[in-house]
């Protein structure tokens, strides 16, 4: 193949790329991604590592000949982030290459293990359509139109939703012409999260036993107010929830 290319470009041929060529790139792209989520998996709770689990992984990483020191002076996973330079020096590796080699590897372990909290789920959710069967059986066309409810995911940093905009006629919604969005809030910019408890109508609890809904309101400093709406009964846990993350996601900015 290498000669073919070689040839053509020596006779003035462009080479043969087209289609192969863009496959090859999107293989490419998607084994990239594979190896990325591995090593996302590998590192996974390195903190809980023992001194023998991260001497096994600075070994695969080209630092195999310091295993020993690594278990004879207890390095855990939890310890290995506050080492320094003078610190390995101190356990005997007086190499200068190597020494820097250890501070890469550990910082590449923080960083991966910073993604892994920053995608951590805490907490996900669907939007409630429906107050019961009979008013989901109407708004869907006997299921003819199926749900496409929005949905809500939680994580460390920030509160995704997946707004979707169905077109209706009237309470019917049509299968077609759905608008989707989706809006990453940063929970550093959420002020404050209230809930409100909407029953449902009063012949739909009579003669369906229809639920209410719980609507959230999330009040954000840029894009003013998001508003979720859950099952009865979820909006209280998922305020509550949302609420202790923005705690925690502006205590760690302010770090």
């Amino acid at each position: 193949m290498r000669h073919e290319e070689f040839n053509d470009v020596g006779s003035g041929k462009s080479p043969k790329a087209g289609k192969s060529s863009k496959a090859g790139k999107s293989k490419d792209g998607a084994r990239d991604n594979s190896k990325y989520n591995n090593d996302l998996d590998a590192v996974s709770g390195y903190e809980t590592w023992n001194s023998m689990q991260l001497a096994n992984y600075f070994a695969k990483h080209g630092l195999g000949e310091y295993h020993e020191v690594l278990t004879m002076h207890k390095i855990t996973g939890k310890i290995a982030p506050l080492l320094t330079d003078t610190d390995l020096k101190d356990m005997g590796i007086n190499i200068v290459g190597d020494r820097c080699r250890f501070r890469l590897q550990i910082d590449a372990l923080s960083r991966k293990a910073r993604a892994i909290t920053r995608t951590q789920v805490m907490w996900e959710s669907q939007e409630r359509l429906f107050f019961s069967c009979c008013d989901a059986c109407l708004g869907t066309c006997c299921g003819a139109c199926p749900e496409d409810p929005s949905t809500y995911k939680l994580t460390q940093s920030h509160l995704k939703v997946r707004l979707v905009t169905p077109q209706r006629c009237g309470p019917i919604t049509c299968c077609c012409c759905t608008s989707y969005a989706v809006n990453n809030i940063d929970l550093t910019n959420v002020d404050d999260v209230d809930m409100v408890s909407i029953p449902a109508p009063f012949m739909q609890q009579v003669l369906c036993c229809g639920e209410g809904k719980d609507i959230v309101d999330v009040n954000t400093t840029n894009e003013g107010k998001i508003y979720l709406t859950l099952k009865m009964g979820d909006g209280e846990y998922a305020s509550q929830v949302i609420l202790n993350q923005i705690e925690e996601s502006q205590v760690m900015e302010r770090d």
